[in-house]
């Protein structure tokens, strides 16, 4: 299925759009903002990555379009976007969403794969933060298999390293392979049922 991809002149006009009409709002800071301390993703699209957007008064902004840049990640695979699918894509890399009117963003990137980053997530222009990026599908085909559970499992058995810690515990652990054994089967082709989210808290992207 075909992903959207926007123009970059339309991301552009979006986030000057939503900056002048909220300057009143107050300006996303990376000091008061929060992001998930580990940004982990799923074909199945059931790992959401939380986002609070905040000014410096750590008062949340409402309607920030939320930037998650993975294109200094060649190796994550992201996932065809189904029609109802809560996010944009732009340039294939670049995942786009528009927080709540609480400045709150739950995103259901649906990816396998991971890189050590920098993922850049940012608001409304401004750098939030940088990630490095895990998932279950473990070699990025797109399906978490048997062959993820290997993968798995050679990386238990070595040296801590980033793309074993599932459960995002910052140890290898058996609780890391209850986490990919929960998510056996999950691929692109799947739907998770995810938090109703209207197209209209995403229209700021289509101006």
């Amino acid at each position: 299925m075909r992903s959207r991809r926007f123009p970059l002149s339309l991301v552009l006009v979006a986030l000057a759009t939503a900056a002048g009409s909220r300057a009143q709002a107050g300006v996303p800071s990376p000091l008061t903002s929060t992001v998930d301390e580990c940004l982990r993703v799923c074909p199945a699209g059931d790992m959401n990555l939380h986002i609070v957007v905040r000014d410096a008064q750590s008062d949340p902004v409402p309607n920030s379009v939320v930037l998650v840049d993975f294109c200094n990640c060649p190796m994550l695979f992201i996932c065809p976007l189904f029609p109802d699918t809560p996010y944009g894509l732009f340039g294939g890399c670049i995942v786009v969403m528009t927080a709540d009117a609480a400045g709150v963003a739950d995103i259901p990137i649906r990816a396998g794969g991971g890189c050590t980053g920098p993922v850049n997530i940012s608001a409304d222009g401004v750098q939030l933060t940088q990630r490095g990026v895990i998932s279950p599908d473990e070699n990025g085909d797109g399906t978490v298999n048997a062959i993820d559970q290997g993968i798995l499992a050679g990386i238990l058995a070595g040296p801590y390293h980033t793309f074993g810690d599932l459960n995002c515990s910052a140890a290898l652990e058996p609780g890391d392979t209850r986490v990919l054994t929960l998510h056996l089967g999950h691929s692109c082709a799947a739907t998770v049922p995810v938090a109703p989210r209207s197209w209209g808290s995403v229209k700021v992207i289509y101006r």
